[in-house]
C-alpha cells in the first residue's frame, strides 16, 4: 500500500460506519457538494443525495463490509484503492466482490467517488432471497 497513515485511518473508519449502517456518520466524510458515480449508474450530486443511495442499497442487506487490498495515493487528494466488498445478506450468505474506487478528498472530505464494480452476483442473490 503507497497511501498514508491518515488516509488508511480515513478509509478504514469510513468502511466502519458503513458496516454498521450509520448513514450520518459515514455521510460525514462527505463534502456537502459531493459527486458519486457508481459504474454506469448516472453521477449522484450532494451529500443528502449520496447518503440516501448507500442507505437504500445498505437496508438490502445485513451488512456491507469491505477490506482494503491495495490502496495509492497521488497529489491533490486523489485516492486510488482496490477492494474486496462483503455482503452478508438478511439470510446469512456472505458475498465478496472485488471493485476498485477512487476519491478525492479535500480537507478530509470526500469531494468525488467513483466505484468500479460489478454487484450482479449480488442482485442475482437478493432477488433468489426475495422469492
Amino acid at each position: 500500500m503507497h497511501a498514508s497513515t491518515e488516509t488508511l485511518r480515513l478509509l478504514t473508519e469510513y468502511y466502519a460506519a458503513m458496516e454498521a449502517n450509520r448513514p450520518h456518520e459515514f455521510g460525514s466524510y462527505y463534502a456537502e457538494d459531493m459527486t458519486l458515480t457508481f459504474g454506469n449508474s448516472p453521477e449522484v450530486k450532494g451529500r443528502e443525495n449520496v447518503i440516501s443511495a448507500f442507505r437504500d442499497a445498505l437496508d438490502d442487506v445485513a451488512s456491507l463490509g469491505h477490506d482494503l487490498v491495495n490502496v495509492w495515493e497521488e497529489g491533490g487528494g486523489v485516492v486510488f484503492f482496490e477492494s474486496i466488498g462483503r455482503w452478508t445478506l438478511h439470510s446469512g450468505v456472505v458475498i465478496e466482490i472485488k471493485a476498485a474506487s477512487k476519491i478525492t478528498v479535500v480537507d478530509g472530505k470526500f469531494v468525488d467517488q467513483r466505484i468500479y464494480v460489478d454487484n450482479a452476483p449480488v442482485s442475482e442473490a437478493l432477488e433468489r432471497e426475495r422469492a
